[in-house]
């Protein structure tokens, strides 16, 4: 809300905020009811921000009642949009994404709001966070995010993730994949992460770039000699095996592909590039060989026709794609 006159849908969301704050102190342990409060703060990032200003009134006029109306051990459910391939013959559900922690007003640093998003293999799905900041997860990737007063800490576990971030200078966003950190305020960015491989991509903005370890509590990046500005249209991408970073000019408009169903690579290791498209297929595609899994791949993948691709691949390289049980094995040809 802003400070001008308050219209019927601000009075609205002002009386329905103060109607969920009292309903969940008075049931602390009730998960449907925090499931259904959660879907109402995701139908619009105004509704989760009238709430924490109703929390400040209730803070201001009970300061010797308990931390927050939502308790320190709730389970709260985060409900994810779902995109998922006629064959894998699943129905168009809703996919759970647990998050465990306060939801409470961020007053301090000992303050957390702790919470973890995941896709399954061939989904997707997008949420609002805490902050109106908007993240969407490629097919199995998982997320985790840490809220404090002073930080937005989000962890890329594993696959990809797409953020839009809600610009806030007082509070850094910071997102770590591996040995990678990105550092931004109000920006939007992609990261990609696996065994190999953390691709961070920049749509709009700008981000700052740290590579080194993270400390025993997660608290802090112990940084390396050189701290690296990334700008919309670049791609930095870091190897596990050689800890180098490299930089690329890449399509601003290309970044995030994955959302559209199409997965572009530029010079990417063929071996990375099949776990990636395992994201996408119902079953593993691997490459045992180290000679093949390093030849460099560049093009275009539909996620939907990752097995048209396997089969080009075999006209492309010197490989053959054979099936055994629940994997897709990329040997050398002969």
């Amino acid at each position: 809300m802003t400070g001008s006159i308050p219209t019927t849908a601000d009075l609205d969301r002002m009386a329905a905020a103060a109607d969920w704050l009292v309903r969940l102190h008075d049931a602390p342990g009730d998960e449907a009811l925090a499931v259904a409060w959660l879907q109402w703060c995701e139908e619009d990032p105004r509704n989760l921000e009238e709430f924490q200003s109703a929390q400040l009134v209730w803070h201001a006029a009970n300061p010797a009642a308990p931390e927050a109306p939502l308790a320190q051990r709730q389970v709260g459910v985060v409900g994810w949009r779902m995109h998922r391939p006629v064959w894998l013959g699943l129905a168009a559900t809703v996919l759970i994404a647990v998050g465990i922690g306060s939801f409470a007003l961020l007053r301090n640093d000992h303050d957390e709001l702790l919470q973890s998003y995941a896709t399954p293999i061939a989904g997707t799905g997008s949420s609002v966070l805490p902050d109106g900041s908007r993240v969407e997860l490629g097919a199995d990737s998982r997320i985790t995010t840490r809220y404090t007063a002073s930080q937005r800490f989000i962890s890329v576990d594993a696959g990809e993730a797409y953020f839009l971030v809600a610009k806030d200078p007082s509070r850094p966003f910071l997102v770590d994949a591996g040995d990678m950190r990105v550092t931004a305020v109000g920006t939007a960015f992609n990261v990609r992460r696996n065994s190999e491989r953390v691709v961070i991509s920049v749509s709009e903005g700008r981000v700052q770039l740290n590579s080194g370890s993270e400390s025993a509590d997660g608290a802090d990046l112990i940084p390396k000699s050189v701290r690296t500005p990334l700008l919309a249209g670049q791609q930095a991408i870091y190897s596990s095996e050689s800890r180098s970073v490299t930089i690329a000019a890449i399509n601003a408009n290309d970044v995030a592909s994955w959302r559209s169903g199409v997965l572009k690579y530029m010079h990417e290791p063929l071996g990375s590039v099949a776990q990636d498209l395992s994201r996408y297929h119902n079953k593993r595609i691997i490459i045992s060989d180290a000679q093949l899994s390093a030849m460099p791949f560049t093009g275009t993948v539909f996620s939907s026709r990752i097995d048209d691709t396997l089969k080009a691949l075999e006209s492309i390289f010197p490989l053959r794609v054979r099936e055994r049980g629940d994997a897709i094995e990329l040997v050398p040809r002969g």
